[in-house]
């Protein structure tokens, strides 16, 4: 048994407690959330607007600071700093880093110095020891020297093996992605300043960023590109990236446009990644219905090619479009490199 402690109990958070119940090897055992109405939480965690009613029971214990989940005890700690938890206490052998905040990624060092054996960050982050995206780079993992393991960002996870694949079977010349993302929690509902959008740790610059989030479709820079080359180097100076803020609740979307060095054909492109479907079903899907982003929601896969649009010009300008639950297909991902460096 995998004892896991859980450092945010936000979208992904909540969205990583859930998949656990389908893993009998895995047992959260502590989470720290800010907030400390425990009650609004074993409210969250039962009813979701995106997910619907979790499937155990789930109860709240406020004098003794626990939550009660399919009938074991989860500690419930209210501490602003990762370094405030007692994690050794609950004899953890992961902590997940889910809070998205900068310096509680930073602290993950000290913690692994206290004792915690490894920690999990749910983000793309410059100060862990390696980031690994299964699927794509999961043996660059060194037991003796990484303590602190990012799992990058959902687009990452999504773009990064489809990239892998192209690379390793006709490889790329150039590529340029743009991901269609759901609008997030800190984007503004009505327009207003970009000070007025809550995201810790940002200081966005793009006054279109506080624009209403449910009216218009808003560009912006992304990080996908930067963190998509942390395990694709060598794709360094042949990829760009930019990012779509769209209306929509969930299931993100990525056009991903290549030039391969050798020549294909939609039927090579499309036979691969179907092939791939049935190598790695959980890492990968392939899809030929008819299907629009809310058809994802809830699917396992890192990444789901729309065999429907793929196109090719001249043998070597390709276009794949790819579809990813930026919730629920992540948080698989998490649980899997949670298992991979526990396992270590």
């Amino acid at each position: 048994m995998i004892r896991v402690g859980l450092n945010g109990f936000g979208r992904i958070g909540r969205a990583i407690t859930r998949i656990a119940e389908g893993h009998p090897d895995l047992d959260i055992v502590v989470v720290n959330e800010l907030d400390p109405d425990i009650h609004n939480f074993r409210y969250l965690l039962t009813y979701d607007s995106l997910h619907g009613r979790f499937g155990h029971a789930v109860e709240a214990d406020v004098e003794k600071r626990e939550l009660l989940i399919a009938g074991r005890r989860v500690a419930f700690h209210s501490s602003r700093s990762i370094l405030d938890v007692p994690w050794q206490a609950h004899d953890v052998d992961v902590v997940i880093e889910a809070t998205g905040v900068d310096a509680n990624a930073v602290a993950a060092h000290e913690l692994t110095r206290r004792g915690v054996p490894r920690v999990v960050v749910t983000n793309a982050h410059r100060s862990v020891d390696v980031t690994v995206v299964m699927g794509v780079n999961e043996k660059d993992f060194d037991a003796a020297r990484h303590r602190v393991i990012s799992t990058s960002i959902c687009d990452t996870n999504a773009i990064a093996p489809v990239l892998h694949e192209l690379d390793r079977e006709w490889g790329l010349e150039a590529v340029h992605v743009t991901t269609l993302h759901p609008w997030l929690s800190y984007q503004n509902l009505l327009d207003g300043p970009v000070s007025s959008v809550a995201s810790p740790g940002h200081a966005w610059s793009d006054y279109g960023l506080g624009r209403s989030s449910s009216l218009s479709l808003i560009p912006k820079d992304t990080t996908a590109g930067r963190a998509t080359l942390a395990v694709l180097p060598q794709l360094e100076g042949k990829l760009e990236a930019i990012s779509f803020r769209v209306p929509t609740h969930i299931v993100s979307a990525s056009d991903l446009v290549v030039v391969l060095r050798r020549d294909a054909t939609v039927e090579d492109l499309n036979g691969y990644f179907a092939a791939a479907a049935r190598r790695a079903p959980r890492l990968f899907g392939f899809e030929t219905e008819h299907l629009v982003s809310i058809d994802y929601r809830g699917t396992e896969q890192s990444s789901i090619v729309d065999g429907r649009r793929t196109r090719v010009i001249n043998g070597r300008f390709a276009k794949l479009v790819t579809w990813y639950d930026n919730e629920w297909g992540y948080g698989n991902r998490v649980i899997d490199v949670v298992k991979l460096v526990a396992g270590a």
